[in-house]
């Protein structure tokens, strides 16, 4: 065999071996947060929701937020709009440091959404230049350390694999990774207690996951604490279960951590949606209920509803629908009720099993708090029906409605349990 031939062969190897090394599990190169187990909490310190403060600073009620039982606010940074001049930053005037303090004041988490470009540094809505990096980097530093001390939650962009949000999407999705590895080293050097994620992918389809595998192939798994992930649906909140399994099978392909996933955002408008499906007031109310039970099952520890309020008042506007109250932020929908029903009656309790039902399409959950007390959630995908609880199961106690109020003792060694759409809930008796 000829030098020449023995050259190619020995590259060849290389290459092959290379090729192997990029689907191994990462590895730490970061000091990650050790304290993560403060996002597995117990109800209602896991329920957040989202704000638009950049936008409406002074029409963000936030003492009406803590009392509708929201004890996270997710809402954006804008680069942008701390930074209009070159190397000059700004909290004050666009409401940010007023709103941080009310948050913080009012024992609300925030999680803050460090987002989009700066035209100061970047042509598109993105972060692709040297120049832009740095500024990007430094922007997170001083956010950070502005609003240090504080367990926030510092998720890096918005929906990245959105063209909306970033450009171009797949072809520079080494810049994001590079973004996101940048600005997660100086937040972890200037708030030791916040808490790193990202991508904050926009919905779960085959695109978005080559996307995210693509980052995950690139490194994103190295740098963050946890991952955000939007799961707007058609589809009733249980079909989210099969997506978390796709994401979980792809996570555990690249890392060998045990990175938790947030539901960083997800809601269902009372309008035409972009996912073509308009609910009323009473079946988003249902959603809503049934979205934060079914993620405290699959044991997401975060869980963001979107939105607070309507975005404005055309009822025929899916995007302006979201919202758990009105245009005016004072008028609520039924949707807020039945989120402050949640928050009040799970207070101080977690999630502990799923009771096996005849039907898969049938939940009853199982939450426990320190003084050993069990409260059952329950309801039904299918249409309204009762079932036997099986024998190995006794309920018995008060049963209340999915707006929290007291419908009617139940025993189930007498009478069966009714189920429907709109979850229920038992404070079992001892």
């Amino acid at each position: 065999m000829t030098v020449k031939k023995i050259t190619i062969l020995i590259i060849l190897a290389l290459v092959i071996i290379a090729s192997v090394q990029i689907l191994k599990p990462s590895k730490q190169t970061y000091q990650y947060n050790k304290n993560l187990s403060t996002l597995i909490d117990t109800v209602p310190n896991n329920i957040g929701v989202q704000t638009h403060v950049a936008s409406e600073v002074n029409n963000v009620d936030v003492n009406l937020i803590k009392d509708n039982g929201f004890r996270i606010v997710r809402d954006d940074i804008l680069w942008n709009s701390v930074e209009k001049k070159p190397g000059e930053y700004d909290f004050v005037s666009n409401g940010y440091d007023t709103f941080n303090k009310k948050l913080i004041s009012n024992g609300i988490r925030p999680y803050h959404i460090l987002s989009y470009s700066n035209v100061n540094y970047e042509k598109d809505n993105s972060v692709v230049t040297e120049k832009g990096l740095k500024a990007y980097t430094k922007f997170t530093g001083i956010s950070a350390d502005r609003y240090k001390n504080q367990n926030g939650i510092w998720e890096i962009w918005n929906e990245p694999n959105s063209a909306r949000f970033w450009m171009p999407t797949f072809s520079s999705i080494d810049k994001y990774t590079e973004l996101v590895a940048s600005a997660a080293t100086v937040i972890r050097k200037k708030d030791p207690t916040g808490i790193v994620v990202a991508p904050a992918l926009a919905t779960i389809d085959n695109y978005s996951l080559d996307w995210l595998e693509d980052t995950f192939q690139k490194g994103l798994l190295d740098h963050i604490d946890a991952l955000s992930v939007h799961l707007y649906r058609a589809t009733p909140p249980e079909t989210v279960r099969e997506d978390y399994k796709k994401i979980r099978l792809l996570v555990k392909k690249y890392s060998d951590r045990d990175i938790p996933i947030l539901s960083g955002e997800w809601g269902y408008s009372t309008g035409q949606a972009f996912y073509g499906v308009q609910l009323n007031q009473r079946q988003q109310a249902q959603y809503l209920v049934r979205m934060f039970l079914i993620n405290m099952y699959e044991g997401v520890p975060i869980n963001i509803w979107y939105d607070w309020k309507n975005d404005g008042e055309d009822p025929t506007d899916g995007e302006q629908n979201f919202g758990i109250r009105e245009y005016d932020g004072t008028t609520p929908k039924e949707a807020a009720y039945a989120a402050k029903a949640l928050t009040t009656i799970l207070s101080g309790y977690h999630f502990v099993q799923r009771i096996e039902a005849s039907s898969k399409n049938d939940y009853i959950l199982q939450f426990t708090n320190d003084k050993k007390e069990t409260v059952y959630a329950y309801w039904t995908q299918d249409n309204e029906h009762s079932i036997n609880v099986d024998k190995g199961h006794h309920f018995k106690g008060q049963e209340l409605s999915m707006f929290g109020e007291d419908t009617q003792k139940i025993d189930t060694k007498k009478n069966p349990l009714f189920l429907s759409n709109s979850p229920a809930y038992l404070k079992a008796s001892k």
